[in-house]
């Protein structure tokens, strides 16, 4: 080798690291030539409008697997549709929704698979915007660029946030996003490598998955076994049978009337009432629900109200937490039970001047039942074990058992069992995304009781079993993170060049010529270079063209979230929202008169010297106020369909869509309305009956 077979020097990147031979980097917004924002549409067809499937964040999670099958189906313009019908090789990238744990940012890559399986044209909603890259790039490649920049958290740098919600800044991201980008032949052969890995490590993740599933079932099938008897059959074999559970329990009852007749004359003598609701002194009835039946016992077995074998069940206390105390008393809450255990990572504390401490403090031993939650996790319990003192919120029951009748722990495994959790399925309430189970019921949930001793070997059955499982399960977590560190390992590696020989290594071992990646650049830049001014098709919006409802909806939009700003601040944002960069003194003086109008309209709201969005959800305006929107928009003699006039009340009030909440709110002020007078409704339409309104 000579002087003159050196290689050249290497490139180096913005972040000073070097980049492999025949790479460059370049800025996101270079190799975009088009992008669009979704189109939210309508729910049903109309005149004018075309169907469409529309993707939404909820396409995210399992797009490889589904490929947009689950999109919803909406209704848009023909002209909106032909502008964002998605084809192969378009990148989906959602700008707004996220969460803590999930920057906003993920980004899709429609392939042939998606449109095959599409029974209409593709499109986006409004919460993602389409991004098409210029046809000298692989599309594919800049999905993998994309991906890893978003694992490794770059994107939270473009991130705004609310305090539900986080948005995309998406011109400052297409500007800031910088990729390191090889030859066009190396980016396939990249492109191939990488997905061949990812799909590798996703199957060990899925599998891991599964294997977490298959665990989850092993647990369930120890608390079916420890309630029917299964868990200790050979315990029983050669084990003198004993004495019966019902007439342990009728003793126990004999006893609990003795001690009720005896407190009963003592209180009487004293002359006070009993503080506490005395115990059942006979066996209660238990329920079952009808789509239950009751496992078959031992014989040694029998049934029993779950009332007859507790000494207290207590709801928790009503009163608030107060998230700024930084010294009170721990409130344990429903997301604090978790897999029949108490977690005691996440908890609200109570100022002990406002409430009854030592009514609702717990004791060791005490079951948590969660009466209130989503119908899915309702009736879940748990066992409080902690030392440090604690009280209990509403949404739980305490319960205390009669450990003389029944353990802890063996009550609360039967409560989580697959027959505990069908039944609290049977016998639950739902409102509102919301389910219920009321003491009363619980009451009477049927319990199958062994005898003491039995009990006491079951819960130790239990306890060695789901020891073992724990352990096994953190075997598996651990192999899970490392597995699911694995996609961000093999991306980082994809874009530094390490995953498959590089452009300049394979040209110089055949001995030919490559282009690189400079060229490429070159090439989109001349491709994109601007046409002669006298070409160009004008950018910016005149002012003529500007509607009060188009300034509204800039207003109401760049205002969503709650930020202070000045008169100047937000004319400036919604002279970016409206497309004009500079906005001249004519613009400003636009915007600032409706910004007044925005204040009347609850748009807006002063705070101090300063704007805040006043009311972003159409739920906060106030009947009567919607009510006198009708008498402004609606005018004297016209009649309107209900579409229609959704639209007209939601533009006025500077909202750009009618969402599902916007039109359910206004057909509830619609129906006001006629029932006021104010409207007629006559073959599906509304007339506006002035001499009615005030």
């Amino acid at each position: 080798m000579t002087v003159f077979d050196e290689r050249p020097f290497s490139a180096l990147a913005q972040d000073g690291s070097i980049l492999p031979e025949g790479w460059t980097e370049i800025s996101l917004a270079e190799i975009i030539v088009y992008k669009i924002g979704g189109d939210w549409g309508e729910d049903a067809p109309a005149a004018e409008l075309v169907p469409v499937l529309s993707l939404r964040g909820t396409e995210f999670r399992q797009w490889e697997r589904d490929k947009g099958e689950t999109a919803a189906q909406r209704w848009i313009t023909e002209s909106s549709r032909a502008k964002r019908v998605l084809r192969p090789g378009d990148l989906v990238i959602e700008i707004s929704g996220g969460g803590p744990r999930q920057p906003v940012g993920r980004v899709l890559l429609i392939d042939e698979e998606a449109i095959r399986r599409a029974r209409q044209p593709l499109i986006c909603n409004n919460f993602c915007r389409l991004m098409r890259a210029h046809p000298a790039m692989n599309p594919a490649f800049i999905h993998l660029a994309l991906r890893e920049r978003y694992l490794r958290g770059d994107v939270r740098d473009f991130q705004t946030q609310t305090t539900n919600l986080r948005n995309l800044q998406f011109g400052k991201f297409l500007e800031g996003t910088l990729l390191r980008v090889p030859p066009l032949a190396e980016q396939k052969r990249i492109v191939v490598a990488a997905e061949e890995l990812l799909e590798k490590s996703g199957t060990v993740s899925g599998r891991l998955r599964a294997a977490r599933r298959v665990l989850r079932k092993v647990r369930q099938a120890i608390l079916a076994g420890a309630s029917e008897g299964k868990l200790t059959d050979d315990w029983r074999l050669g084990r003198p049978s004993g004495e019966a559970v019902a007439a342990v329990l009728a003793l126990a009852f004999d006893e609990r009337r003795k001690t009720r007749e005896d407190v009963s004359q003592h209180t009487e003598l004293a002359g006070r009432r009993q503080r506490r609701k005395p115990l059942p002194a006979a066996l209660s009835d238990w329920a079952v629900p009808e789509a239950l039946s009751l496992p078959v016992l031992p014989e040694t077995w029998t049934f029993a109200a779950l009332q007859d074998l507790v000494e207290v069940l207590q709801y928790g206390t009503s009163k608030p937490t107060n998230a700024d105390l930084k010294e009170g008393v721990p409130v344990l809450r429903m997301s604090n039970i978790r897999d029949g255990e108490v977690d005691p990572s996440d908890l609200k504390l109570i100022d002990p001047a406002t409430e009854d401490v030592p009514k609702f403090t717990l004791r060791r031993r005490d079951i948590l039942f969660n009466r209130t939650n989503s119908p899915e996790l309702v009736g879940k319990a748990a066992v409080f074990d902690l030392e440090r003192p604690m009280i209990f919120a509403s949404y739980l029951v305490r319960v205390t058992c009669d450990q003389q009748l029944v353990l802890p722990e063996y009550l609360c495994g039967w409560i989580n069992s697959p027959w505990g959790r069908q039944w609290a399925h049977s016998v639950r309430s739902d409102c509102n995304h919301q389910s219920n189970i009321n003491v009363s019921k619980l009451r009477m949930m049927p319990v199958p009781l062994p005898p003491l001793d039995e009990q006491r070997e079951i819960v130790r059955r239990m306890k060695e079993a789901f020891a073992s499982a724990d352990t096994v399960e953190k075997a598996i977590d651990h192999a899970l993170a490392e597995a699911e560190r694995l996609p961000r390992s093999i991306l980082e590696r994809a874009m530094r060049g390490e995953l498959v020989p590089t452009e300049a290594e394979l040209a110089r071992l055949d001995g030919r010529e490559y282009e690189p990646a400079t060229v490429l650049l070159d090439r989109i830049r001349a491709d994109r270079a601007e046409p002669p001014t006298q070409e160009r098709k004008p950018q910016l919006r005149s002012l003529p063209g500007l509607s009060t409802e188009g300034v509204l909806a800039a207003i109401r939009r760049t205002s969503w979230g709650g930020a202070e700003r000045t008169a100047d601040e937000l004319i400036e944002a919604v002279a970016v929202r409206l497309k004009v960069p500079e906005p001249g003194p004519e613009l400003q003086a636009v915007v600032g008169r409706h910004v007044e109008i925005a204040l009347e309209r609850r748009i807006l709201a002063r705070k101090g010297d300063r704007l805040v969005g006043a009311t972003p959800k159409i739920g906060r305006y106030d009947s009567e106020f919607l009510l006198g929107v009708l008498g402004k928009v609606m005018r004297e003699g016209a009649v309107y369909d209900r579409k229609q006039l959704s639209r007209m009340v939601a533009s006025w009030l500077g909202y750009d869509q009618v969402t599902a909440a916007i039109r359910d709110r206004l057909d509830e002020i619609f129906q006001e309305a006629v029932r006021r007078g104010l409207l007629s409704f006559e073959r599906e339409r509304y007339r506006f009956i002035h001499s009615n309104s005030s």
